[in-house]
């Protein structure tokens, strides 16, 4: 059997062995993680795992791709072309804000295997440049129309949508409390950070 090739039966058991290969890897890192471990927690054989994934390798450098796009279904949430330029902004950080307090650890995964030597990096840049395009797309129209600063794009990320993430380490930390009025007030700064100081609306 082709591992690549799934029925609707069989991506649902590869879900079940890629969440629970993040899970394992959240709460006991790679010295505690064995593909036994990983059967027994998905609930499955250790043959079943190698139906989906050829070998270890191949099962954290697909647990990768599978992260991203979870993260992005998330931060896509109730996501309308129509919207607003600032709109959009308010959605993305809010959801981005969110995502990190209901699964605080995956960042801490996400960090591990990014520093995995076996990991084709080149291949997940790319992969997590499809995967958040919406996202992407939206801050190079920002540049394009001069909306916002003309910076490297991942430089406007970082001082911008990048707040979401920090802001909600501290808050899982118990140094800022989550009340809704503060996460405005941040957000709003963040997005005043990055407009283009010198545009104009068009009369």
């Amino acid at each position: 059997m082709n591992v690549h090739s799934f029925s609707s039966n069989n991506m649902t058991k590869r879900t079940q062995i890629l969440t629970s290969a993040e899970a394992i890897l959240a709460e006991h890192g790679f010295h505690g993680f064995s593909m036994q471990n990983l059967a027994d927690t998905a609930g499955v054989a250790a043959g079943t795992i190698y139906r989906y994934f050829a070998s270890k390798e191949e099962l954290m450098h697909e647990l990768q791709k599978f992260i991203r796009v979870e993260a992005a279904k998330d931060i896509f949430t109730n996501w309308q072309d129509s919207d607003t330029p600032e709109q959009k902004y308010h959605l993305i950080w809010q959801n981005t804000f969110d995502c990190v307090l209901a699964n605080p650890k995956r960042l801490t995964v996400i960090e591990m295997l990014h520093c995995t030597p076996s990991i084709d990096k080149t291949e997940i840049t790319l992969f997590e440049d499809v995967a958040f395009k919406p996202l992407l797309d939206f801050y190079q129209q920002g540049i394009d129309n001069k909306v916002f600063l003309d910076w490297q794009l991942f430089a406007l990320i970082a001082v911008s949508l990048d707040t979401s993430i920090s802001l909600a380490k501290q808050v899982i930390r118990g140094r800022v409390k989550p009340e809704q009025k503060q996460l405005n007030q941040v957000r709003d700064a963040s997005w005043a950070t990055i407009q283009n100081p010198h545009f104009k609306l068009q009369d």
